[in-house]
């Protein structure tokens, strides 16, 4: 079981990468960094596990995982994590 303090850090750091994120496709948008740009916003395939189905008879259940973060999401990831053991 996780304690107390893992639980809230693995929530910091799902925060620091959805704000990663967030900010990575804005900056694709706008292109203000120019070239550097097109590396913060390339994806990189962590984690892919194919999707199942589970039929249930009464109902389908498709279950999959695909963990590919761009690079603005994994420094916001690094970023909450320091961020966290220093407050």
């Amino acid at each position: 079981m996780l304690g107390k303090n893992h639980l809230t850090l693995l929530l910091v750091l799902a925060a620091g990468a959805v704000i990663g994120g967030l900010l990575g496709g804005s900056l694709q948008a706008s292109q203000p960094l120019g070239w550097a740009t097109d590396y913060l916003v390339r994806k990189y395939q962590v984690l892919t596990v194919p999707p199942s189905v589970f039929d249930l008879y009464i109902a389908k259940l498709t279950v999959g995982l695909d963990f590919s973060p761009n690079l603005a999401a994994i420094l916001g990831m690094i970023l909450a994590g320091i961020l966290f053991h220093k407050f």
